[in-house]
């Protein structure tokens, strides 16, 4: 059973840990010249200086190779299929002099509940499915499809955070607890004038049937925008020390679009107007604060080595102009890269329409995992809802804007 803190003096620890003492964050200051030496300054820190990019590769190495090593389940395993995706059902206006809005909304949310319960997933973590009418309707094609499916209480909150958590109703084998936040550190603007968002964090926790194992789930949205890193980092705590305080016995699961990714191989990025949007690296610290915070650990990475490393130094920079007529400007890329990594990228033809050529592609989905009962592996990975379909006289498109990410994982007796 790997050692997980669980309780708040260690959390308070936690926090003037220094870097080099916490492996999720020991990358982080091995890239910095100054500005962080502990957990806490990396929350608290306005500005940062960078000798190089924060480079995980070696963190997500020793993480998969201990969970390689663990002992062989016993008995006949349990199987559960995990997924977080961000549906894109955004349509919203700033005050009242623009729109943000995904393209091909109307389509996709007219089969998004239906496609994804169809299938088959244990558990679901959905994000941007804001407006009361898209809750009701995954609501109704979760419960057509023997799921129980909660999207907080109160339509105002749903209203500001959008996300939804569904589980096989067969899989709750006895009372639940649920619980929704939101958080202390929030971007203004998101709300007003922008439009009426402020991010949050759903739980659902119930005795997983058959098992013996008490299971939360988590599922969380935190504020966009890589210059909104600090407000990004506070949240990372906040929740990381929530989870922390669940007991040390039992098996968490955060799932999640967390609007930060784990690399970036520049510091600034040149969009396609020639503006330079900075503060990369630092925005590549909110994953580690959040399992430092939380003693999580990355499923994907535990089913297979993450190659966020590899995959993002390949990534076209500052080619200008050329990358809103094709993502990156650069017509191999999107052909020669398998999609197995990010989930937020211009090859995604609704992000493309979206986004062109704003800022870097970025594995910004995840499901992070706390594992207390040792029973638990992870034996399988991917990204889900990849290819393009057939939307009739609407064209051909993916289903969101975003890849899905799904996990298998294994419970043992």
């Amino acid at each position: 059973m790997a050692a997980t803190p669980t309780r708040s003096s260690e959390a308070t620890r936690s926090t003037t840990s220094s870097l080099a003492d916490s492996e999720p964050l020991v990358h982080v200051g091995a890239a910095l010249i100054d500005g962080a030496t502990t957990a806490g300054d990396l929350v608290r820190g306005e500005a940062f200086s960078w000798a190089n990019p924060p480079d995980p590769d070696a963190f997500f190495q020793t993480r998969y190779e201990r969970h390689v090593a663990l002992p062989a389940l016993t008995g006949t395993p349990r199987e559960l299929r995990v997924l977080t995706y961000n549906v894109g059902l955004l349509s919203r206006r700033y005050a009242v002099f623009s729109k943000v809005e995904v393209p091909e909304i109307d389509a996709r949310r007219a089969i998004v509940g239906d496609t994804v319960f169809a299938a088959g997933y244990d558990v679901v973590f959905f994000q941007e499915a804001w407006e009361k009418d898209d809750l009701a309707a995954i609501i109704a094609s979760g419960e057509a499809a023997g799921y129980s499916v909660w999207g907080g209480d109160g339509n105002k909150f749903h209203k500001e955070t959008g996300t939804i958590i569904a589980v096989k109703s067969e899989l709750i084998g006895g009372e639940e607890t649920r619980e929704q936040g939101q958080y202390e550190a929030q971007w203004g603007l998101e709300n007003f004038p922008g439009p009426n968002l402020k991010r949050g964090w759903l739980e659902r926790s119930f005795p997983l049937a058959d098992t013996g194992i008490t299971v939360h789930l988590y599922d969380t949205h935190p504020t966009a925008f890589a210059d909104e890193w600090q407000v990004r980092n506070l949240q990372a705590r906040e929740l990381g020390l929530k989870v922390a305080a669940e007991p040390a016995e039992d098996l968490v699961l955060v799932g999640g679009d967390l609007n930060a990714g784990w690399y970036y191989a520049g510091d600034t990025w040149t969009d396609a107007e020639g503006t330079v949007i900075p503060d990369w690296f630092a925005n590549a610290t909110m994953l580690p604060i959040l399992l430092h915070y939380g003693g999580l650990d990355d499923a994907k990475n535990a089913a297979s080595p993450n190659e966020d490393v590899l995959l993002g130094n390949t990534v076209p920079r500052d080619n200008g102009a050329t990358m809103l007529e094709e993502p990156f400007g650069d017509a191999t890329f999107c052909t020669n890269t398998e999609p197995t990594t990010f989930t937020a990228t211009d090859c995604n033809s609704l992000y493309f329409r979206n986004y062109a050529g704003t800022e870097f592609p970025a594995r910004l989905d995840q499901i992070l995992y706390r594992d207390g009962t040792g029973r638990v592996r992870f034996v399988d990975q991917a990204l889900a809802f990849v290819e393009p379909m057939d939307f009739g006289d609407a064209g051909t498109f993916e289903l969101s804007d975003h890849y899905g990410v799904e996990v298998t994982l294994q419970i043992g007796e």
